[in-house]
């Protein structure tokens, strides 16, 4: 029985990939850091020599660098492209024979001799490629009183020239040896390569196989674009088939390196590449110390440290991306085929390599050599895959595994690859496939379609399909089910009926979602005493898929900490689970971490930071719908938070309802709440905010019914007539939030106070800053002048680590406190334009009203006009 093949997506035939004109320079803060600190020192070293092989952004941080010392006259040379442009080869050209070069030396002699006192900074492009002429200026110039140097040199296995590195020991400059891109730095320039984005299961390939060389990443991406091996799909773009291109110019930047080389040298550079940086152990197998040394000796392998593999032994890697990819995508199959060969036999069969973990780039390299790979490797490499998680990985290994041993089990782990990745379009594809093969397999992957509906939120169709399932699996998807859709109580009972009662195979995921739920209803505390358990539980787990589940609740635990108000805590961890999916190219783990860091960030009160992690998009194909309405909601309440003319266009999804919210209907209706209140619909926005915490009063969610409460207060409108006496609330960030409210609605400068500076304590600068903003007022009404300038100062103390914010709280600060909550209103309205009818038709009054309140808040505020108005609302200096 062969199974049926998935054609993949069609591509849009009126819509062609382009090339992104301008990329971001990303991922090299630190550097400019410290050329800038030399170009502005009177003192000290003469200029930066910034050292690397070839690719990795040496010209780029030249052209960036000057402009971190403005009044500097530039004075740039580029032998590389005037060797180039004159038609002369890179070594013993004459640079006296390029014009461009003369001009150069023209300028520089004629400003050292008109004005000594003249400042100006030579930079110098590949200055390896210098004649002999010039070394004897460049010293001359790192000797002159006001001049500054910039030079790169591309080392690739070479040493620095002698007279380069005669300056560099003499201390004349300062040596910075670049190294490739981190992972974040590589991900933001993916995601900058291709108008329209480029998908991310592709971007993870890409940064997995160019290993931080920037130069690598675009020459891939216009090599795909040339090459047609793109397709237009959910959005963005994503690469065709399971192989990256090979440019051709990357081939001719590496084939100098290896010219030379025998046969036996190629060989093992080829085996190293293609099994993906085996164990010193494995390649000493397969050749002899002699030649390892002399790779190693000319720069083209590298053994690196051990400490992160299982056993601790040293790895072999090839010692340049560019190289590396060369090699490991640039081999022909039948070259690959051979080279496999070669590798099994040197350690006497598959069953030595099996012993290793790289059992999953073992079975890859059988498929890239057109071999079927053993069942019994298929089947560790897979596992190895989905306990990574590897999801591209895992995709094609289960789609070779049902290719070649078609069965239920097979068939069950594709639906689960194909799951985990959230491609529900193949999957719907696959289990129509699968059904046609007979009635038994329809039972088996029945598990794997309720999971696809889960993750699509289509709770209807799951609810009818769950009675097919056995009874602890039922438990499972309505635990689940009632999670993502608000029911937080119903879904903590649940849990813990499932950790009581149901298969152990659940008992975690049923503490993840307890944790979620017990957050979600203000019991935080509750949830870090279940973390303790949990981590023990998973700490003496066995093998297995467990690395999402740990991962998982590390967030659970930041998040638990966040709502305590121990943020610098939940901060470290946050930010180290985000560094580490997005370092092992976790494909969508990556966002969901990075969604967890953006929301505490944006309760910081850093806005704008917090905007770049809400990356959960189409981009990921389809997704799973829960998070990208969750990034989407949250993107959308940090743009809220800015002020209109930094504001990106609109994130939050299409056709978005309470309704299909979810667990994030309370920040749906905050983001709306606002938006209304924006345009002067304050009865609508009172109107949202007040169903929106009935309904999480009646989920037991009394945590986000604090939150709700809290923007009620800060958008300056009334509690419910029904507001709780009290809620049930633990941690001291929770606790705030609901007192800002209570001391709004007392008017208790002595409430309000202590809010503002438990806010302030846990680091939470822009609700500190409101509160300081609202005791300020407080203090004016009641005749505290001193006071409230002292409420005033720390409120712009702490809006100077927030960035750019425009909240209503904070609204003309400093002059806010003469003015009522009403004129308040009608100023913001009028400063962003409105005229005075429109904005009686937007608060149902008359436009004489509108007039007189007009009339005071200029008085009082010191505003001629709208204008004045504009500058004075988002103002946060002086009085």
């Amino acid at each position: 029985m062969e199974p049926m093949q998935l054609s993949p997506f069609p591509p849009a035939a009126d819509h062609q990939p382009v090339l992104a004109t301008c990329s971001p320079f990303v991922g090299r803060v630190g550097e400019l850091e410290r050329i800038r600190r030399v170009l502005l020192s009177r003192r000290g070293p003469r200029g930066v020599l910034i050292a690397g092989p070839s690719g990795i952004g040496k010209t780029r941080l030249l052209d960036e660098a000057p402009a971190l010392a403005p009044r500097r006259r530039l004075i740039s040379l580029h032998p590389h492209t005037e060797a180039a442009v004159s038609g002369h080869g890179t070594h013993g050209t004459d640079p006296h024979r390029s014009p461009a070069t003369a001009r150069t030396l023209t300028e520089l002699t004629r400003l050292a001799e008109r004005d000594p006192a003249d400042a100006w900074l030579l930079s110098v492009d590949d200055a390896q490629l210098l004649g002999p002429e010039l070394w004897p200026l460049l010293h001359e110039a790192a000797r002159h009183p006001t001049g500054k140097l910039l030079v790169s040199v591309t080392t690739d296995g070479h040493g620095l020239p002698p007279e380069l590195l005669a300056l560099w020991s003499d201390r004349a400059l300062v040596r910075m040896d670049l190294q490739p891109l981190d992972a974040t730095g590589v991900k933001e320039l993916t995601d900058s390569l291709l108008e329209g984005g480029l998908g991310q299961t592709s971007a993870a390939r890409l940064a997995q196989w160019c290993g931080g060389s920037p130069r690598l990443l675009r020459e891939v991406a216009r090599a795909a674009v040339e090459q047609g091996l793109l397709i237009r799909s959910e959005g963005c773009w994503h690469f065709a088939g399971d192989r990256l291109p090979v440019p051709p110019s990357v081939l001719e930047l590496v084939e100098p390196q290896l010219r030379d080389l025998d046969e036996a040298g190629r060989a093992v550079l080829e085996l190293v590449a293609l099994a993906g940086s085996p164990r010193l152990a494995s390649v000493e197998q397969f050749c002899d110390t002699g030649q390892l040394e002399e790779l190693e000796r000319r720069n083209l392998l590298r053994v690196v440290d051990g400490s992160a593999d299982p056993s601790g032994a040293p790895r072999v890697r090839i010692a340049h991306p560019l190289a590396s990819y060369a090699m490991s995508c640039g081999v022909p199959p039948l070259r690959r085929r051979r080279r496999l060969r070669d590798w099994v036999a040197a350690h006497q069969g598959l069953t030595a390599l099996m012993a290793d973990d790289g059992c999953l780039r073992l079975a890859e390299w059988h498929l890239e050599a057109h071999e079927t790979p053993p069942r019994a490797l298929l089947d560790r490499a897979i596992e190895q895959s989905l306990r990574d998680p590897a999801l591209p990985s895992a995709v094609r290994l289960t789609r070779a595994a049902w290719r070649h041993y078609p069965g239920t089990d097979t068939a069950e782990l594709h639906a689960r690859a194909l799951t985990a990745s959230a491609d529900f379009p193949r999957l719907a594809a696959f289990l129509t496939t699968v059904r046609a093969c007979g009635p038994g397999y329809a039972r088996a992957l029945e598990r794997a379609e309720a999971h696809s509906m889960l993750l699509q939120a289509r709770y209807e169709e799951l609810d009818r399909l769950l009675p097919r399932l056995p009874a602890g699996e039922q438990a499972y998807f309505r635990m689940t089910s009632r999670y993502f859709q608000g029911g937080f109580g119903d879904a903590c009972a649940l849990a813990g009926a499932l950790r009581r009662n149901g298969p152990a195979e659940h008992a975690l995921e049923a503490g993840l979602i307890m944790m979620g739920s017990l957050c979600h209803m203000g019991r935080p505390e509750q949830a870090l005493s279940l973390y303790a358990t949990l981590r023990a539980e998973l700490d003496g787990a066995p093998g297995g898929p467990t690395k999402f589940h740990a991962d998982s609740l590390e967030e659970l635990h930041a998040s638990a900490l966040h709502y305590c108000g121990r943020f610098d805590e939940a901060e470290r961890i946050h930010w180290r689970e985000y560094a580490q999916a997005v370092q092992g190219h976790h494909l969508r783990i990556d966002a969901q971490r990075g969604l967890a860091l953006g929301h505490l960030l944006h309760d910081r009160g850093t806005v704008e930071a917090a905007l770049k992690y809400f990356t959960f998009t189409s981009s990921y194909r389809v997704g799973w719908r829960q998070w990208q309405v969750k990034a989407g909601i949250h993107a959308a309440l940090a743009v809220s938070c800015l002020p209109a003319d930094r504001r990106p266009d609109d994130p939050l999804p299409d056709g978005l309802t309470a309704g299909n919210a979810g667990h994030c209907a309370m920040f749906l209706a905050v983001v709306r709440a606002r938006r209304h209140h924006e345009r002067g619909d304050t009865a609508v926005a009172e109107r949202v905010l007040h169903d929106a915490v009935a309904g999480a009063l009646a989920d037991g969610a009394h945590a986000d019914a604090a939150i709700g409460l809290h923007e009620c207060a800060r958008l300056s409108l009334p509690a419910p007539e029904r507001a709780p006496a009290d809620l049930h609330l633990e941690g001291a960030f929770l606790r705030a939030r609901w007192a800002y409210a209570e001391a709004y609605r007392s008017g208790e400068p002595k409430l309000m106070g202590r809010v503002a500076r438990a806010f302030a304590d846990m680091g939470a600068g822009l609700f500190a800053a409101e509160a300081y903003a609202e005791l300020a007022r407080f203090h004016q009404r009641a005749g505290g002048t001193k006071a409230a300038t002292a409420a005033t100062a720390r409120a712009r103390e702490l809006l100077r680590g927030c960035g750019p914010v425009d909240t209503p709280p904070l609204r003309f600060l400093g002059h806010s406190a003469l003015l009522s909550d009403r004129e308040r209103l009608i100023a913001g309205l009028a400063a962003g334009g409105l005229s005075d009818k429109e904005v009686a038709e937007r608060l149902s009054l008359s436009v004489r009203t509108v007039n007189n309140h007009l009339y005071r808040v200029y008085r009082k505020v010191g505003a001629a006009n709208r204008r004045d108005l504009r500058t004075l609302m988002t103002r946060r200096s002086g009085v």
